[in-house]
């Protein structure tokens, strides 16, 4: 099943967001024990996202998720 594209990518982990309103604020993904000094950087222009070849745009490969 195909995903939707994100709106937002974190400009340093490059986690992505699908919430609208989480653009320009910071990113709450946790690496370690801290949490990331990145902002959700928007991502909105057709343009920004390629479906890749291994998962076809599902966001998973062989039962893991990309």
């Amino acid at each position: 099943m195909r995903q939707q594209k994100p709106c937002a990518v974190c400009t340093v982990c490059g986690h992505v967001s699908y919430s609208l309103n989480l653009i320009n604020g910071p990113c709450g993904r946790m690496v370690g024990s801290k949490r990331c000094r990145g902002v959700n950087g928007s991502r909105l222009n057709s343009d920004d996202w390629a479906e890749c070849e291994g998962c076809a745009g599902s966001g998973s490969t062989n039962g893991s998720k990309l």
